[in-house]
Formats: structure tokens, sequence, C-alpha cells
């Protein structure tokens, strides 16, 4: 079912997962930055090998692997699932402001932005229980001084709202969406970071920013987790579509991305130094995930990040068009306010000296959407 002779590639040309590497940052737990280094599992250790699962795992890792470099970006902030480059935060701008789409009880991407870098922040998710997330019931300290003791604090205003991202503003099963375009409005040119973490409804959100220059030359740093083969409600007008094709569209909206952010880092690395298939999957017997690369390791879920390309410059072999500049960018802004809401061997991985990272975790149960078919992992 599986020999060193399937990594040959695709007509001849190397799967991008197949280079030689070594862990860089073995010890990092956070979001890395460069080329992820993906060593392919000793022995096959799923049931199947679909060839056009492999074709999109590779087009997915393809997609995130950053030309961008710590020169390029005056160095790297490493926070969690973020790799932020210094760029976007060395230079003030009027008017910053933190978008954060998926708080869960706590959000250490708005507290960090708030507390290191004193943007404001605005905080949107329509499932988690206010009783439970002092951000969200507006219980967290805002902007009343320093912080200290790691506990919810935020040293600059903040804002909540029991509104989920989607692709339309609406209310599904009673709870309330509002578009990311609603959110950006009255927003200047560089002035917004986002981050988007909701389960996979964020795919036609996406797409929708893809479709205006004017909204995407307004976001400074954009970091998210996506997820490949998901089912979210607010993305049901795509569930009838072929799994391959559904797949295929979502990475094409990701390398649509391209165009005007550079990617920074993802979660890709890290994920895979924690993956244990010769422990995990000794004889085979695991469910093949709905895309991996050639040598088993699936991205079907990580965080990514990106940076506007305004703000780092033209990068060899960064994309096919270079961001316009930021007064062209808000020429057509319309006036309205804004809605409310490695280093291990690749040959020997096991001997990385890291303790190993954790691996993906499973989607949250408080997330309602329709389970992805097997073997896409399933939430309720």
């Amino acid at each position: 079912r599986w020999s060193p002779a399937m990594l040959g590639g695709d007509g001849g040309v190397q799967w991008p997962s197949l280079r030689k590497c070594k862990y860089k940052m073995p010890q990092a737990q956070s979001s890395r930055p460069g080329t992820p280094c993906l060593p392919p599992a000793k022995k096959w250790p799923y049931r199947e090998n679909t060839a056009w699962r492999t074709k999109l795992g590779e087009r997915i890792l393809k997609a995130v692997s950053p030309v961008v470099t710590e020169e390029h970006c005056k160095g790297w902030i490493l926070y969690g699932d973020q790799t932020w480059c210094k760029k976007a935060f060395k230079d003030k701008f009027p008017d910053p402001l933190g978008l954060s789409f998926g708080i869960e009880e706590r959000d250490m991407y708005s507290e960090y932005l708030s507390n290191n870098f004193k943007v404001p922040t605005r905080l949107f998710d329509c499932f988690q229980n206010p009783a439970q997330s002092p951000p969200m019931s507006g219980k967290a300290p805002n902007a009343t001084g320093p912080c200290r003791g790691g506990n919810h604090c935020y040293e600059t205003p903040y804002q909540s709202f029991r509104v989920c991202l989607g692709p339309d503003k609406t209310s599904i099963h009673g709870r309330s969406y509002n578009t990311l375009a609603n959110e950006l409005k009255g927003r200047g040119p560089l002035s917004t970071h986002v981050k988007i973490d909701v389960e996979g409804s964020e795919w036609t959100v996406l797409e929708n920013l893809l479709a205006s220059d004017t909204d995407q030359m307004k976001i400074r740093t954009l970091d998210m987790e996506i997820h490949f083969g998901y089912r979210a409600i607010s993305e049901a007008a795509y569930d009838d579509l072929p799994e391959e094709d559904r797949i295929l569209r979502q990475i094409k909206i990701i390398e649509g991305l391209k165009r005007k952010f550079y990617c920074t880092g993802t979660t890709l690395e890290t994920y895979r130094q924690g993956w244990w298939p010769e422990k995990d999957c000794t004889h085979q017997q695991c469910h093949e995930p709905v895309v991996h690369t050639s040598g088993g390791f699936s991205p079907q879920m990580f965080a990514v990040s990106y940076v506007n390309k305004a703000i780092v410059g033209e990068v060899p072999g960064g994309g096919e068009e270079a961001a316009p500049a930021p007064a062209q960018a808000a020429a057509e802004e319309e006036e309205a306010p804004a809605a409310p809401g490695g280093e291990g061997e690749e040959e020997d991985e096991e001997q990385s000296p890291a303790p190993p990272p954790p691996p993906p975790p499973p989607p949250p149960p408080k997330r309602k959407k329709a389970p992805a078919p097997a073997p896409a992992p399933r939430s309720p």
C-alpha cells in the first residue's frame, strides 16, 4: 500500500513536503515562520491512500509556505497561533483597531494587542456563554490601568458583541451573524488587525474579502485558524458539492490571499512535531483524513498568519501583484459607521528533544455545525 516510490511527486515534480528539512525551532510551541518542515511518516499510517487527497494536501502546503523572511519583516513576534511581522507594529498609525472573531472563554489575541501594542479591540462570538467569559460579559478590566498577574485584563478599551462572523448579516437558529465588510466600514487603510477563528465559517467571508481590494487594504495583519472539509451552518450553501470540489474551492480562496498578503507563518510544523503515527497508527488502522501530504501528515486544520504586502514591500517570489498605495485604496471608501457587532531530523523525528506540542484540538462543542463526512472530525 505504501513505499518510498509513492513519494515521487506528481508528474515527476517533487511534492513540497518532501524537501529535506530539520525543525528550526523545535522548542517553540507557537506558530513558526518559514516553510514548514513536515517529515513523512516511516510507515503509511492509514487504511487508504487517495490520490486527490494527497494533491490537495500538498497544494495547501504550497499556498501557506512563506516567502517573506525575518529580514523583510525586521524581526518576528511569535505568540500562540500568531507569527507577526514586526514591521506591522513598529510604525504608529492613526486609529488602530483589532477585530477578533471567535472568542471562547478567553481571547489571548485581543489581550496581547491591547496590553503590548495599546490597540483597542472588538470581540465577536454568538456561541460563547457570557457567564463563562469575562470579556464577553464585560467583566474583564477595561482600560482601568496596567494589567498584572495574568488574569483577564485589557489596558485599552474593548467592546464585546454576541455576534458571529458570516457571509451575510442575518440570524441563524436565533444567533446573529454579521459580515466582515460591515465591520470594516469606515476603517482607514492598513488600520485594522483581524483574527478569524470561526470553525469553518470563514470560507465565504474570505471569498467576499478577496472581491474587495478596498477591504483588503484596510487589513494590516490577518490571523486565522482555517478548517478544510468542515461543515458550518453559515456555509450550508456548499454542502451539496462533492467533497473534493468543496475542499478545492477552499484552497483556491487561500491561494487568492497571496495577491495582497504575505503569509508569515503557520502552526503546521508545530503540529507535525506532535504527530506520532508510528505510535498511534502502528498497523495502518487509522482513517485517512480529508487531506494529507504525500508523507501522511494532515493539514486539515491549522493557524496561519498574514501581513499586508504594503507593509513589507516587494519580496521576490511573493505573488502576482503588489499592493496598491493606501491612498488609492481609501479613495473608494464609502462613509458609513462600523456595525457593532525544527531541530528534529526528518529521518528520525522521534529523537527531537522538544516535548511534543499538542496536536490540533478538535472543534469545541459550542460551535453548532454539521459534522464533515467521515473521515473528517465531527463536532456536535
